[in-house]
C-alpha cells in the first residue's frame, strides 16, 4: 500500500507529524508532498527539522495568492504527481486551500482521500476555511473526526456512517511527544526576557483580524488593556500591515518574528493565558491546561468552550479583560489520548486489506476455547482462511456440526456464518499456514505459571511451520516467556519464525464485543512482525492497536489484572475493617465514592476467573523483595474463609442443610474457573450438608442439583453468584445474600 501525505502550512505539518512518524515506524510505503502555501522558512520549513521529519519528496512552491489562484495552482501542480505515483490514499489535514485542492485532485483521479480533522464546523460561511472543510468532507472516503460533536455534524450533512471514524486529534500526539523536548531545547523565554506565568501570549493571523487596518488597530487597543506583559509572534503579513499603516505598538508588548514549533510550544506552555484567533491554538491551550481567550465570535472548536478552557470575546476589550480575570477550574482534555495517528493508519490499512483479501495470510489457531474460537470465527468472517486446531475430537465434531461448545452471546451466529463461507474449519491436527495463533489456557501450579499447555501447542505446530511464518501467542504467559522459552525452542528447530504476543483481553458474557472493540497490545520480535500481526487483527478489530516489545506486552495484561486484584483486595479489607468496627460497608463505600477522585470497588467473596486470580502470581513469580501484590493476592485468596465465618455468624445453630445458589466466578456467566465458591463449598461441607445449584454452569467439582432439589430441602439458601434469575424468583427456604452477610448494621445507623 502506498500513502501520499499532503501538507501546506505550519499547523498541517505539526498535526501530520505523528502520522508521518507512525508511517516511518511501521515502515510503510509513503511520501510527502508540500504545497508550500506557507513559503517562509520560519512559517513552515523549520518544522520539518524540529519535528525530525523527512524532507518532502515534492515541493509545489505555490506561495501566497488569492484563494482561487492558490487553489488552482495546487491542483495543476498536484495532478501529474498523483497520476505518476498512483498512491492508494491521499491524507490531508485541516481546512486550508491545500486541503481542498488535494482532496479534489485525488477524488477526480479515483484515489481515496482521508480527511484528518473532519467535521469541524464554525457555521460561519464568511470564513474561507468553512467552505474548504465542507467540500473536503463531502468528497473524502475516510472522515477522521476528533470527537462525537464532529461525527454528529457529518451525520447531519448526510454522510454515511461507514466513512466516519472518531480518532481524536493528532495535535495531542504531537504535544505529548514534543513538550518535554521543547522545554529542554527552547531558549525563547530567556531571549525575550519572559518569566514563566509572568506574561500573556497573543497570536492573530486571520484575515478578518489582521488584513483590515481598522480591525488590526482594535487588536492593538486590546493589548493595551491586558494587565501585564504580552508576547506576540507577529506573522510577516501582519508586520507589513502594521508598517504600512504606521501603527505604534504598545509598551507592554514584547513582539518577535514567527517562531519555530519548540519555541512556540514553550511560550504557550508557560504563559498565564493565551489570546488568539487560531483554531489550532485553542486546541493546544486546552490540551496543555492553559486558559484561552478567543478574539472571534464563533469557533469550530466548541469543545474548548464547553469544558471551560476558552471564552469567545470577538474584539471586545471589556469582555476580554473579564475573560482573562475569570476564575479558572481544571478541565479534562476532550481531544484524545495521544494515539490518533495509530488509529488513522490502523483504519486505512485495515480497509486496504479488506479490499485485497487475496494477499491475506492464512491462519491456524491452536485452541478452540473461550478465546480461540471467537478469534477464529471473527477472522474467518473477515475473509481470512482459518483452520482451528483442538485436541478434543468431541469439540471439533461439535463445531464442524455447527454447534458452539459453550454459551456466549453471538458465537452461535458467528459460527453458522463462518461455516457457510467455508473460510473456517476445525480439526484435531494442525495444518500449514502463514500465521499460527496459540490460544490455549495457562493453568497455575502452586502459584506458578504452568506453561505446559502453551509449549504442547507450540510443539504440535512445529512440524507444519516453515521459515517466514509468524507465531502469535495469545495465551497469558509470565514475563520473558517469549524471549527465554519460545524463541530458543524455534531456533533449536532451525526455524526462522518471528514471534508476537497479543494477549486476549475479554471477559465471558461479553467476549465478542470486547475482542472487537477493546484496544489490542502487540509485542513482537521486530516492527515488521508487529505490523503483520496488526494487519491480521485489523481485519476485525475496531479498537486501537498498540505496538511494543515482547516483554512489555507480556507484562501489560498481567498488570491490568493485578491492578484490579489489588483494588478488590482493598475493598475486601475495608469490609473486614467494617466487620470489626460494626459499620455498614456498602453505605461507607457509597459515601467515600462521592469524592471526585475516589472509586472504591465493592467487596466480595474472593476473586475468580482465569485472569485476575492468576495473573498477579505470574507477574511476581520471579520477583523478590516486593510484597504489595502478593499480600493483596493472599488476602483475596483468604476471603472464602472470611465468607464462611460471616455465613456462620448469620445462621443459627439449628441449620444443618445449606443450599448454595450460583457457583460461577461472576454472575450471569457459565464459567466456574478459579471460582471462590468452590473453597466456600468445601469448607461448609465439613460442617453441613451442602447442595449446589447454578442455572448456567454445566459441570463442576460438586454435584449440581436442580433448583427444586435445593430450595425447600435447605434450611437456608445462600446466593454466592448473583445470577439475574435468582433476583426474580421466590424461594421456599430462607435466603441469605452477600449484602446481608457483610452489612451488620442498617444504612442509617
Amino acid at each position: 500500500m502506498k500513502i501520499a501525505i499532503l501538507v501546506g502550512t505550519r499547523p498541517e505539518i505539526i498535526k501530520m507529524a505523528p502520522v508521518i512518524r507512525e508511517c516511518r515506524k511501521r515502515r510503510l510505503h509513503y511520501f510527502i508532498i508540500h504545497s508550500k502555501q506557507h513559503y517562509s522558512e520560519k512559517l513552515d520549513g523549520i518544522f520539518f527539522s524540529e519535528l525530525d521529519l523527512p524532507a518532502p519528496k515534492y515541493n509545489l512552491n505555490v506561495g501566497s495568492g488569492g484563494h482561487a489562484n492558490q487553489t488552482g495552482r495546487i491542483l495543476i501542480e498536484l495532478e501529474p504527481i498523483l497520476m505518476s505515483e498512483k498512491p492508494d490514499v491521499l491524507l490531508v489535514q485541516g481546512d486550508t486551500n491545500t486541503v481542498v485542492a488535494g482532496a479534489l485532485a485525488a477524488h477526480k483521479l479515483h484515489i481515496k482521500v482521508g480527511h484528518i480533522e473532519a467535521g469541524l464546523r464554525s457555521f460561519d460561511q464568511t470564513m474561507p476555511e468553512e467552505s474548504n472543510r465542507i467540500i473536503a468532507d463531502h468528497i473524502s472516503d475516510y472522515l477522521f473526526a476528533v470527537t462525537d460533536l464532529q461525527v454528529g455534524n457529518l451525520k447531519k450533512e448526510g454522510l454515511p456512517e461507514s466513512k466516519l471514524f472518531m480518532v481524536g486529534n493528532t495535535i495531542v500526539d504531537a504535544l505529548l511527544s514534543h513538550r518535554v523536548q521543547a522545554e529542554i531545547n527552547s531558549q525563547v523565554l530567556s531571549e525575550l526576557k519572559l518569566q514563566k506565568k509572568g506574561y500573556y501570549l497573543l497570536t492573530s493571523h486571520r484575515a478578518a483580524n489582521v488584513d483590515d487596518p481598522d480591525a488590526l488597530k482594535e487588536i492593538i487597543q486590546l493589548i493595551t488593556r491586558i494587565p501585564g506583559k504580552v508576547c506576540w509572534p507577529i506573522h510577516y503579513r501582519t508586520q507589513k500591515v502594521l508598517k504600512e499603516n504606521k501603527v505604534d505598538l504598545p509598551t507592554n508588548l514584547a513582539w518577535t518574528d514567527p517562531v519555530g514549533y519548540s519555541d512556540f510550544l514553550n511560550l504557550l506552555s508557560n504563559c498565564r493565558a493565551v489570546i488568539t484567533d487560531s483554531g489550532g491554538v485553542q486546541e493546544e491551550a486546552c490540551i496543555l491546561g492553559v486558559p484561552c481567550v478567543t478574539i472571534r465570535d464563533r469557533t469550530e472548536r466548541p469543545e474548548t468552550v464547553d469544558v471551560g478552557a476558552n471564552v469567545l470575546v470577538h474584539r471586545n476589550a471589556e469582555a476580554m479583560v473579564a475573560a482573562l480575570n475569570r476564575p479558572i477550574t481544571s478541565w479534562t482534555n476532550p481531544f484524545g489520548d495521544g494515539h490518533s495517528a495509530e488509529r488513522i493508519l490502523d483504519i486505512v490499512m485495515g480497509h486496504h486489506l479488506r479490499l485485497a483479501p487475496q494477499t491475506q495470510d492464512t491462519v491456524c489457531v491452536a485452541g478452540l476455547g473461550y478465546m480461540g474460537l471467537p478469534t477464529s470465527l471473527l477472522l474467518a468472517n473477515s475473509g481470512v482462511k482459518v483452520t482451528g486446531f483442538d485436541l478434543s475430537e468431541k469439540k471439533v465434531n461439535e463445531i464442524n456440526g455447527g454447534r458452539s461448545p459453550f454459551d456466549e452471546k453471538g458465537i452461535q451466529e458467528l459460527l453458522t456464518t463462518a461455516l457457510k463461507t467455508e473460510n473456517f474449519r476445525a480439526q484435531t491436527t494442525p495444518i500449514a499456514a502463514d500465521v499460527f495463533v496459540v490460544a490455549v489456557p495457562t493453568p497455575h501450579e502452586k502459584k506458578k505459571c504452568d506453561l505446559s499447555f502453551v509449549l504442547s501447542a507450540v510443539n504440535r505446530l512445529l512440524p507444519v511451520m516453515k521459515d517466514g511464518n509468524l507465531l502469535i501467542i495469545e495465551s497469558t504467559i509470565k514475563p520473558k516467556t517469549c524471549e527465554e522459552i519460545i524463541l530458543p525452542l524455534l531456533r533449536s528447530k532451525h526455524l526462522k519464525v518471528e514471534v508476537a504476543h497479543c494477549p486476549e483481553r475479554a471477559i465471558p458474557g461479553n467476549t465478542l464485543h470486547e475482542i472487537v472493540h477493546n484496544d489490542r497490545i502487540i509485542g513482537a520480535t521486530s516492527p515488521e512482525a508487529a505490523q503483520r500481526a496488526a494487519n491480521l487483527y485489523s481485519t476485525f478489530t475496531k479498537g486501537t492497536i498498540h505496538r511494543t516489545n515482547l516483554v512489555t506486552a507480556e507484562c501489560v495484561k498481567l498488570m491490568e489484572n493485578t491492578f484490579r486484584d489489588v483494588n478488590i483486595a482493598l475493598a475486601n479489607e475495608f469490609s473486614l475493617i467494617a466487620d470489626k468496627f460494626g459499620f455498614n460497608i456498602s453505605a461507607a463505600i457509597t459515601l467515600a465514592n462521592k469524592h471526585p477522585r475516589v472509586d472504591i470497588l465493592q467487596p466480595g467473596i474472593g476473586v475468580g476467573g482465569h485472569c485476575i486470580a492468576i495473573d498477579p502470581w505470574f507477574l511476581t513469580e520471579d520477583i523478590c523483595g516486593l510484597n504489595l501484590i502478593r499480600t493483596a493476592r493472599e488476602l483475596n485468596d483468604e476471603m472464602p474463609k472470611h465468607t464462611v465465618a460471616r455465613i456462620q455468624d448469620k445462621i443459627g445453630p439449628s441449620v444443618k442443610k445449606i443450599g448454595i445458589l450460583g457457583v460461577s466466578y461472576k454472575p450471569d456467566v457459565d464459567d466456574a474457573r478459579e471460582t471462590p465458591v468452590l473453597e466456600i463449598a468445601k469448607i461448609l461441607s465439613k460442617h453441613y450438608e451442602v447442595r449446589c445449584h447454578d442455572p448456567l454452569v454445566k459441570d463442576w467439582d460438586f454435584e449440581l442439583f436442580p433448583i427444586e432439589k435445593v430450595d425447600g430441602w435447605a434450611d437456608v439458601l445462600i446466593v454466592l453468584s448473583g445470577h439475574k434469575v435468582y433476583s426474580s424468583k421466590k424461594f421456599d427456604s430462607p435466603l441469605l445474600s452477600f449484602d446481608q452477610m457483610i452489612n451488620a448494621v442498617p444504612c442509617d445507623s
